[in-house]
């Protein structure tokens, strides 16, 4: 085609709201009702959603504030909603606040000397943040705002979207909320549930040539431009823009006949991501215009130009010149009295474009630009990209602290994290710093790993008055991670170094007294208990309740009734938040102790309290480990309903570590054995169970792992399983730990004709078990005593115990432990020749049995009572759901996304599902797929076909 046959392409203009009419009406009629609203706008990035605020502000008279959260890879504690209201004041002695504002003195630093005085600091992060939400409460009404929007806010720290509901929930609370988010499901918004949901799509074709149009200033384009667009860019609007100013800066536009086509259609390639866009544009601009864009990028917020001159090292003159030429082709807006990127997407596009070398000389020059302002979290970030090591280290444990007062842990943990592993700490002060790490707000496997690396490289070259303290940090991470034998290991080591360093020599040997992760016998663990009672302060309210928790659950661990004693001691009420969390993970290892006592009123009263004292911390480690010992107990007491459902999503849920979510997989696989399904994972909750052994789990996944063997009459198998789990019990003598393996030990002693033993381990499971307060034992041993006596021939001791053992069972209460010895003692009857009784037991066994969903049992006495002319309906549980070894269709969903490259959470922004439920859904299709790391996925899913 000629130059001639066409007419060259125009300037292009900012695009027309299109397609937004539903959704605009929708906002402003709830925004106009009386009552204050919350309004939730959701879609992907670049859908449209700040346009839609933008629209929607032009027709509301309400005072607002406008929060823009920024996407920085760690969120600032409160600092998008500091930095609004900061610049919403122009004289804040003109505002009429009370006392309470002067706790908003920690982050207006520039208002110290126009704020009321601080008042009484408090020692509890959590009340001390309450109290700042209530200032910052006072100081939105007193600025007469009615309507508080905030933008992206998938990159809100916890603290900023806990002030959201705090704000609305308020008594008498007048403020409505317009908050947008890329996806529905932002775990930390929990908001009201009458919430107004407002979902952004993709452009319609019709929608796609009119906003196109209108860049175009002459409507219309061809329909084959308007589909050829709206096909590649899903109707995106930013990427529908983008790809116009691309084309018409490569020329690729033009008029034919009077509308607007592409001058070569099957030629031209639509880049698939819009950075690609951005950056072709970027090259188009003079330097100055490229030099100003990345410092904008590198600053990340709107910045104004003398800032930028500071940071580039421009004259005014070009620097203006460079402003003005983003402006113009609108990949910069001005924002207040700056400038900054009008979308997110185009900053980061341009961000990832700057050499290293520049990057690094640009956060440096940012970093030292707002070092005035006193922001710790955001001088962090700078200068640790600018690798500027002692003010990074610096700031960055301010904002750990400042995060960590506002009662933000888990930002504080990211901090801490950051700099144990990147700071290049001497072994001191890595030591210091990792006694910050509070580990119940650590999330998943990952961050032990690379710490305890990092831990071990800084014990090797570290000088010897360093030495213990790193020694017992990295006890500490081992311990949390489930490596309870290198633990053990690193803290006898450390005691010796800890001798001046009494609180820590106290921790050390109370962990020591733990019988994890050792073959060390009770007595041994009972030691370091007792050295660790010498050096403890009962006075310090702090450390008495540390060590009364620690030692309480030592104690009972070992078997030893005497911590049912000093239970009594802990304090029911405390203030201090370390005492609480104290109290928190005390209770939930004291539930973990009371379920093997048998104690399950008591367990439950514990998870109930550790749930109370949790609320509202934001341990996410805490919740699950609740929900793990709360599906031990369901699994033991017959709650089966659903049970297998949650068993299996903890088992699954990869933010759980690999020790503890074993915990849930073995109740899913007894659940599996009561109902006839083959363990497929049984193989997998072995290794994982040994793998840090041993523990009481070492004897439980040993008996389910027997069983099968000994109901298909592999007895001498069933033997051979259970011999190391029994002798890691009698080497440590904690006989607790054997409730669940000795019966199925002693029975599979009696089948292979080694009677005796069967014997000899059913009295030394007998004086080893505690004489009190044990309830879960003396069903075990009765059962024991029942299988030798059967094995000897004698039914009628055997059929007494069993009922005794059922007994003891039932008063727990253990249903489905009970039902499955009632079954035993009505065979003896049958055996003896008591028929009636026989029948009538094993009757009343079946109903039991098939009330609580224990198929495979019911099944087999439903066999015998046929077999003696008693007529029983089969009950139906319904089918079992579930796709076998083959990929659900959400599993599917994952496996393809991942195979793309993308991470945990941008497969569940894209999918609109919670991080956890896709963490769970990938490591079920790692499973069926036979894979052991996701970096396997993409050759594994393509050879497979699946993309």
């Amino acid at each position: 085609m000629r130059a001639s046959d066409s007419e060259p392409t125009s300037s292009l203009l900012a695009p027309r709201f299109v397609g937004r009419s539903r959704e605009l009406a929708t906002v402003r009629d709830a925004l106009d009702r009386p009552e204050p609203v919350v309004l939730l706008i959701e879609g992907e990035a670049g859908i449209g959603k700040t346009r839609l605020v933008q629209e929607v502000l032009r027709g509301v008279e309400q005072n607002t504030l406008l929060v823009t959260c920024p996407p920085y890879s760690q969120p600032f504690t409160l600092a998008a909603v500091v930095d609004a209201l900061r610049a919403a004041v122009d004289d804040v002695r003109l505002l009429s606040l009370s006392p309470l504002t002067g706790a908003l003195r920690s982050v207006f630093p520039e208002w110290i000397g126009h704020l009321p005085p601080s008042p009484e600091p408090l020692d509890d992060p959590a009340a001390a943040r309450h109290r700042l939400f209530r200032a910052l409460g006072e100081l939105i009404d007193a600025l007469g705002i009615s309507l508080l929007v905030v933008e992206d806010a998938q990159w809100a720290d916890p603290a900023s979207i806990d002030l959201l509901l705090y704000l609305q929930t308020r008594p008498a609370a007048n403020l409505s909320l317009l908050i947008t988010c890329r996806t529905p499901d932002v775990p930390r918004l929990r908001l009201v549930p009458d919430a107004i949901q407002v979902r952004l799509d993709g452009l319609s074709v019709r929608e796609t040539a009119t906003m196109v149009s209108s860049m175009l200033a002459e409507p219309p384009v061809s329909d084959a431009f308007a589909g050829f667009l709206r096909t590649r860019t899903d109707g995106v609007p930013l990427a529908l823009e983008e790809t116009v100013r691309l084309m018409h800066a490569r020329a690729d536009l033009t008029r034919r006949d009077g509308a607007w086509v592409r001058r070569h259609l099957d030629q031209i390639t639509v880049p698939a991501r819009i950075r690609d866009g951005v950056l072709e544009r970027l090259a188009h601009l003079d330097r100055p215009a490229q030099t100003v864009l990345r410092a904008a990028a590198v600053v990340g917020e709107p910045v104004d130009v003398d800032g930028l001159v500071a940071i580039t090292g421009l004259a005014q003159g070009p620097a203006y010149d460079g402003v003005s030429a983003a402006l113009a082709v609108q990949l910069l807006e001005e924002r207040g009295a700056g400038v900054a990127f009008r979308h997110a997407l185009v900053r980061q596009a341009v961000y990832d474009e700057i050499p290293a070398h520049e990057r690094r000389a640009a956060h440096r020059a940012a970093g030292e630009l707002l070092e005035a302002r006193g922001r710790a979290a955001q001088l962090a970030e700078h200068f640790k990209a600018a690798r500027e090591l002692p003010r990074w280290r610096r700031y960055a444990e301010q904002a750990a602290d400042a995060a960590l007062a506002a009662g933000d842990e888990t930002t504080s943990v990211r901090y801490l994290f950051d700099l144990a592993l990147e700071a290049e700490l001497d072994g001191a002060e890595l030591a210091r710093i990792a006694a910050k790490i509070t580990y119940s707000a650590v999330i998943g496997e990952q961050p032990y790993e690379v710490l305890i690396r990092a831990l071990r490289v800084a014990l090797d070259t570290c000088p010897e008055e360093a030495r213990g303290a790193l020694r017992f940090q990295l006890a500490r991470a081992l311990s949390n991670s489930g490596d309870f034998a290198g633990s053990r290991r690193e803290l006898e080591l450390a005691v010796p170094d800890l001798a001046q360093d009494r609180t820590t020599s106290m921790r050390a040997m109370l962990m020591l007294g733990v019988p994890h992760g050792t073959r060390w016998p009770a007595a041994r663990h009972l030691g370091w208990l007792h050295r660790a009672r010498e050096l403890v302060r009962l006075d310090d309210p702090a450390e008495g309740t540390r060590f009364l928790v620690d030692h309480t659950v030592g104690l009972l661990g070992l078997g030893e009734p005497s911590g049912w004693d000093q239970l009594d001691q802990l304090p029911d009420e405390v203030s201090d938040p370390r005492q609480r969390d104290d109290l928190a993970r005390g209770n939930i290892n004291l539930s973990d102790v009371a379920l093997l006592w048998g104690r399950y009123p008591e367990a439950r009263a514990m998870l109930n309290r550790a749930a109370a004292l949790a609320e509202g911390r934001g341990y996410v480690r805490m919740t699950d480990l609740i929900a793990l010992n709360q599906v031990r107990l369901d699994w033991h007491t017959g709650a089966w309903d659903g049970l297998a459902a949650r068993a299996a999503a903890l088992a699954d849920n990869q933010d759980i570590p690999a020790n503890t979510r074993v915990e849930a997989l073995l109740v899913a696989l007894w659940l599996d054995h009561a109902a006839g399904h083959e363990l497929t994972r049984l193989d997998e909750a072995i290794e994982g169970v040994w793998k840090f052994a041993p523990t009481s789990l070492t004897a439980e996944v040993a008996a389910l792992a027997a069983i099968g063997p000994l109901a298909d009459g592999r007895a001498d198998e069933a033997v051979r399983i259970t011999d190391p789990a029994i002798e890691i019990i009698h080497a440590k003598q904690s006989w607790l730990w054997a409730n669940d393996l000795a019966p199925v030990r002693v029975a599979a002693l009696a089948a292979v004709g080694r009677l005796d033993d069967a014997a000899e381990l059913t009295e030394t499971f007998r004086r080893g078990v505690p004489a009190e307060h044990s309830l879960s034992s003396p069903g075990a041993v009765a059962t024991c005593t029942a299988l030798v006596a059967a094995a000897s021939g004698d039914f009628d001791r055997a059929r007494t115990a069993y009922r005794d053992a059922a007994r003891a069972w039932d008063q727990l209460p253990r249903p489905y432990a009970a039902l499955l010895v009632q079954e035993r003692a009505g065979r003896c009857d049958l055996v003896a020749g008591r028929t009636a009784d026989g029948l009538a037991l094993l009757t009343a066994t079946f109903d039991g049995l098939a009330a609580l969903g224990a198929r495979s049992d019911a099944t087999r006495i439903l066999q015998v009572l046929t077999e003696h002319g008693v007529k029983r309906s089969r009950p139906w549980w319904g089918g079992r759901k579930g796709y076998g070894d083959q990929l659900s269709p959400r599993e599917l969903e994952v496996v393809r996304l991942v195979a793309e490259g993308r991470s945990n959470r941008e497969v569940a922004e894209a999918l609109f599902r919670s991080p956890h439920t896709v963490s769970s859904q990938l490591s079920s299709a790692l499973r069926k797929l036979g894979l052991s790391s996701r970096h396997e996925i993409p050759a594994a899913a393509r050879e497979a076909g699946l993309l």
